[in-house]
Formats: structure tokens, sequence, C-alpha cells
């Protein structure tokens, strides 16, 4: 799925390993015991000890193995709180299973408890089973807390493990991480409101977060689905030749080539007609008609609750109208069009740990192009285009889980425009980033419209933002369009924001607060940019186009700051 046609990851990851339940610098992995050994003798001498141990099946030699399980541990020196960890995890199985034999097998009985009797012979079953468990124990947890997942993965590749075995490998340890890190974070939460306070407590709190982190997993795992649809994962594969879109774009400051195939100027990109979806009560689509033309930023805003992310899964393909139809470059989105929807439909979500499901950078980068059937060479020239666009080259070695909120962003973003689809659909870019990280995003999503033609729709709360990089605005609210027009038209009216409880952008109002209606929209500001023009023409007493002040000018020819 990942990694059966372009080796692209290499498994020796120069920033971080990961050893057990540890990411720690390869600066700094210990150089004793295991640590140094290679990990596809570690696996050949793992898979001896438990293939001994099952089909010899002796008490004695069950005891030694574990012996030489424990004394290569402490060779290693393994802290002893993870190597607990491996062998307290099996405990309740083996306690159900040593009572069973000790009560259920054998015929000289040792004790008599009430109606209960404990045999002789079920007690040392019982503990053989113990011994067994334990060794195997011994074995994996000095295995695995030695060996760094991308050494792991490597040994296992070179033992011909079928890829697909792999994947789920990679997938369930990344995810694995990620719900782990949930659970701290509930735990913290529960602690600051008085839980895990003696042990009743804590079992509770314990409890409840894990139901929570459970069916937190299920959900993940339906995004996930998502993600993957959307990048192509359940399409079928066409080979694709790419030599006539190899040039190199000379307008692009990065001299990358990463323009996608654009269609006839004429045609809309997006065409919706009468679009009905019934997702919730208050989350349903209503007969939503819109046209979206090559070139354009659209920004899609509205309250919570409004129907904006449904309608870009609608738009992906993800979800399916339940009446009115959705055309694409002229391809109607019916049954046979979503099968190559990908191709011409991009979409980054809003939590990027939905987002990238693989476990490094440049692999996640190179899934989508995987999936379109490119040739290798094809796909190595888009990934490293599209990585070094959205200027996360250095980060291609990185373990997904060591990337901070905006680089995992501005990968998510490069692993669609690696696929070059026409349209780009963006649910809250900016959403939990910082400032800096903010103008950096604003700048390369700018850059993607203005350099190589990409069609943007971004849903966003943040107005500010619409102000900036928007060419048009459309208000959604309660599933219906409220309003549709550009920036300066919709983002200056004040009592249709309110009316769909949003809010101008903060200069607007500012600066609508001070004119009190005196002048007309265009010269109120939108932009920090056009905020400082008017106040020169103010400070120049020229508060008006009469008297010498420019009306202010679209956000896009000013912003060259971002």
């Amino acid at each position: 799925m990942f990694t059966r046609e372009l080796d692209l990851m290499p498994l020796n990851n120069p920033y971080t390993e990961s050893v057990g339940m540890m990411d720690i610098p390869s600066s700094r992995l210990p150089q004793h015991g295991l640590y140094c050994w290679d990990g596809r003798l570690k696996l050949a001498m793992l898979a001896a000890a438990i293939g001994l141990n099952i089909f010899m099946a002796r008490f004695w030699l069950s005891g030694l193995i574990l012996l030489l399980g424990i004394i290569l541990g402490r060779y290693s020196r393994i802290p002893v709180r993870q190597y607990g960890i491996f062998f307290l995890a099996p405990v309740w199985a083996t306690s159900i299973v040593f009572v069973g034999f000790s009560v259920g097998f054998g015929v000289a009985p040792l004790y008599q408890v009430g109606p209960v009797t404990i045999y002789q012979e079920g007690i040392q079953l019982g503990l053989a089973a113990a011994v067994r468990v334990a060794c195997d124990m011994a074995w994996i947890a000095a295995v695995f807390l030695t060996t760094p997942f991308n050494s792991l993965m490597q040994a296992l590749r070179w033992y011909r493990v079928p890829i697909v075995l792999l994947d789920i490998t990679a997938m369930a340890y990344r995810y694995a991480g990620l719900l782990w890190e949930e659970f701290h974070r509930m735990k913290t939460s529960a602690v600051s409101r008085g839980g895990f306070r003696g042990w009743i407590n804590r079992y509770h709190s314990t409890a409840r977060i894990l139901s929570q982190v459970i069916l937190r997993s299920y959900d993940r795992s339906l995004r996930i689905q998502h993600a993957m649809f959307a990048r192509g994962q359940l399409c079928e594969k066409k080979i694709f030749d790419a030599a006539h879109d190899s040039g190199q774009n000379d307008s692009c400051p990065n001299r990358c080539d990463i323009t996608p195939v654009l269609g006839d100027p004429s045609v809309p990109v997006l065409i919706c007609t009468d679009v009905f979806h019934g997702y919730a009560e208050t989350r349903s689509l209503k007969k939503l008609s819109m046209t979206v033309h090559q070139g354009e930023i659209v920004a899609l805003c509205g309250p919570n609750g409004a129907g904006k992310s449904t309608l870009l899964k609608l738009i992906a393909g993800i979800l399916s109208p339940d009446s009115g139809n959705i055309t694409l470059s002229g391809i109607s989105l019916d049954v046979c069009g979503r099968q190559d929807i990908f191709r011409q439909v991009g979409i980054l979500f809003q939590d990027p740990n939905d987002q990238l499901f693989c476990t490094h950078v440049q692999e996640d980068v190179a899934y989508g192009p995987l999936n379109l059937g490119l040739n290798a060479d094809e796909v190595k020239r888009r990934v490293t285009a599209a990585m070094e666009l959205m200027e996360v080259s250095h980060l291609a070695q990185r373990p997904i889980h060591r990337l901070s909120y905006g680089e995992m962003r501005r990968v998510g973003l490069a692993g669609v425009i690696a696929m070059q689809p026409p349209l780009i659909l963006l649910d809250e870019p900016t959403a939990g980033l910082d400032p800096a990280s903010t103008r950096h995003l604003i700048r390369l999503i700018r850059h993607l419209n203005s350099h190589h033609g990409y069609t943007l729709i971004m849903v966003t709360h943040d107005i500010n933002i619409a102000s900036m990089i928007a060419t048009r605005v459309i208000i959604l609210d309660q599933g219906e369009i409220v309003a549709d027009g550009s920036p300066r038209t919709i983002l200056t009216d004040r009592s249709l924001l309110e009316n769909s409880r949003l809010e101008p952008p903060l200069l607007t109002r500012l600066f609508q607060e001070l004119d009190a209606g005196s002048t007309g929209s265009e010269m109120i500001p939108l932009t920090i940019e056009e905020a400082l023009e008017r106040l020169a023409c103010l400070k120049n007493r020229h508060p008006s186009p009469a008297e010498g002040c420019s009306p202010c000018s679209n956000p896009q020819q000013t912003d060259q700051r971002l």
C-alpha cells in the first residue's frame, strides 16, 4: 500500500528512532547490549526462542530460555519499568489459565477449599503455562525495546514479510501512539479536576477515559478511511504517462513543477445543482447550488453546524448527495465518476492526524501519487517538488508524530498537491496554528493559486483570514447559501454577518465604528495594508476618492507581506 512500488522511505531515520515506548534521538540511543545488534539477528533469535518454547514444551527448557531472555534484558540495561510492562500485560489471562489447570486437571488432590479441589498435576501444568508465557514476553520485550521501529520494519522486509502486513503494522504503530497521547491528555484533565485520588477513583477514572479512547478510535478510523478514499486508495489504479507535464515553471520561485493539468477556462471547475444531503437535523444541505470557476479562491464561511465540512466531503466524493448533481471539470460525480474523483479534487482535512496516516513524511507525501498509477520516477519527482514547494524537504525522513502542528499542515498540503488536482479543498487550514505558521501557510496557499493555477475552496471561521486570501466569499447558514460575492461586498455588510452569527474583520469593524457610515464600503479597509493606506489618506486630508484618495485595493494585490 505505501511502499510496494517505490522505496521512498529509507528506514534509517537521521532525526529520531522510536524504541519500544520511547522516542529517542538517534545520537542518544544506547550503545550497549542488544541495542547494537542487527535487527534481523534479533528477530531470528526471537523466532527461535518462541519456536522452541512452543514445539518442545519442556518446563526446564522454558525456564532456561526465560532466564536467558532476562539476562539479555539486564545486559542491555533495559529500564525495569518498561520491561515489567510486558510481563504485566498477560497476567490476567495467565492467572485464569493457571486457576483453570489447578482445579480442572489431575488425579492427586493437593488442597481442598470448600467444594473446590486443587490438584498437584494441575498446578504443575499451570506453572508450565505461566513460564512459557513469561518466556515469550521476556524475549519479545528484549527485542522490541531495543530495536528502533524503522530497523524492525527493515528486518521484516528483509525476511520478505508481505507488504500488507507491514502496512498494518506501521499504521497500528502510528495510531497506537496517537491514542496513547490522547489517553494521557484526558488523564491530565481528570487529575486537574480531582480524579485519580485513591484506588477506587483511579479505577473509575481510567475506565471512563479508556471508554472515550475506544469511541474516539472508532471515529478516527472512519476519518482515516475518508482520507484514504480522498487520496485514491480504494480506487482502481491506472497507468498514467506524465511526460507531457514535466516542464519547469520559471515563474515559481522554488523552480518547482507541480502545476496541475488545467482544462478549458470556460468550463467551471465545480458546479453544484440543487444538492441536498441530510446528515443530521442541524447539519444538512438544502437544495444548494453554486459554481466555482478556474483560478478562484473561495472562502466558505458560516457558523458551526452550517454544513460547510459536509459540503466539502460531498465535493470530494466521500459522501453522496441525497439528490441533486455535482460536476467537476465537466465530469458528473455519479457512481462511476467517484472512482476517479481523487484525480480532480484534493482535500486537506481539519485534523492533520487524520490526514497523515503513514509513518514518515516522504512516505505519506508519496501515498497519493502511487495510487495515481504513476511510474517510480514520476512519483519521486512529484514528491520532491511538492516537499520543496511546501518547504518540508528537510523533514522527509522524520516520523509523523515528531512534527509540530504547523509542519503537519504543510506536509498534508504537500501530499495533496503531489497529486496535482485542479481543485483543492481546505477544511479550517489555519485552525490551531500560531500567527507565524498561519502567515506561512497563507503565503503558500496564495502561491499555489497565483503561480500554479490551483482553484481553492477554503472553509474557515476566521473572517480575518478570508479577507486576506479570498477572491470570493460564500456565507452558508443552516445548509443554505445566504450570501455570495466579493470579499468587500460580503465582509463589510455587518448586518448580514451578524445575522449569520459572524463578525466583520477586526480592522473593518474598527473603521466602520470610526466612520459611522460616512463613507462607502469601498473606503473601508479589509487588511492591514488597506488600513495603512486609508490612514495615510486621512493624514494627508484626502478622506475620499473625490479628494485624491483611491478606494481600497483588492487584498490579493496589497497583501504582499504574507
